[in-house]
């Protein structure tokens, strides 16, 4: 009886090895140096990676590092988080360790980079709770907001413009409205300044922003305008909201 061989890998269980070769330095070091058989988890791993070219594997890897950076919307997370990434590096975070890092994250872990593989966050979140994790508690409130701030945007304007959604939203400030979706957030004088933009002299400054199809709107609004947000049901709160419906923004 002939004998029938190990199984091959399944969709899902591929995509899942190319990755790991993708994102892993030590596995394709280990590749390299002790061979296919010590690395594989089992016969059908075993028969893929002994059929890997290991000089188009590095190059592979190297071209997918510098892509990491051109994941996302609008060129890319270098250009979502312009400020974020200038205020991490000012306090000594460079882009590159910043990038190797990121790959080896839980929160890069959060992303769907094969699209048949189920749905997870956008690279943006991901990126951007990473971000905030490099910052830490005793980053200046400055950083942490701007991080907040510029996900925000990517995430708006994702909302506005692609539907359905290729990836879920954890953000827990994003609410569903009418017509679309809207977040109301709080920052300091200090934040605004720093992006140009006017507040007030209160500590926390509330900032809303919109988004419908076609459009997003975002800036700092009254108290009036933030009570649209309240999760009780109060007649202020309903005068917002009806505001906001006439502006085409609820």
């Amino acid at each position: 009886m002939t004998d029938p061989g190990p199984e091959s890998l399944n969709g899902d269980q591929l995509a899942d090895l190319i990755t790991r070769l993708l994102l892993d330095g030590d596995l394709r070091d280990r590749l390299a140096s002790e061979g296919a058989a010590a690395v594989a988890a089992n016969a059908a791993e075993l028969e893929c990676l002994e059929t890997v070219d290991l000089e188009e594997l590095d190059t592979a890897a190297r071209r997918f590092r510098s892509g990491i950076w051109r994941l996302g919307r609008e060129g890319g997370l270098s250009f979502t988080f312009p400020r974020s990434l200038r205020m991490l590096a000012e306090a000594g975070a460079e882009g590159p360790a910043l990038l190797s890092a990121f790959i080896g994250s839980r929160q890069f872990g959060q992303f769907r980079l094969v699209p048949y593989a189920g749905q997870g966050l956008c690279v943006e979140e991901c990126f951007a709770s990473f971000l905030l994790n490099v910052a830490g508690n005793n980053a200046s409130s400055v950083v942490r907001e701007t991080i907040t701030h510029e996900l925000m945007i990517a995430l708006f304007t994702a909302l506005a413009t692609e539907q359905p959604l290729s990836f879920v939203i954890g953000a827990p400030s994003i609410i569903r409205t009418d017509r679309g979706h809207a977040a109301l957030c709080s920052y300091s004088p200090t934040a605004l300044a720093a992006w140009g933009e006017n507040g007030t002299e209160a500590s926390a400054v509330p900032y809303a922003y919109f988004a419908v199809p076609g459009r997003v709107a975002r800036g700092v609004v009254t108290s009036r305008v933030a009570a649209a947000f309240e999760a009780a049901p109060t007649a202020g709160g309903d005068a917002a909201r009806r505001q906001l419906s006439r502006r085409g923004l609820w």
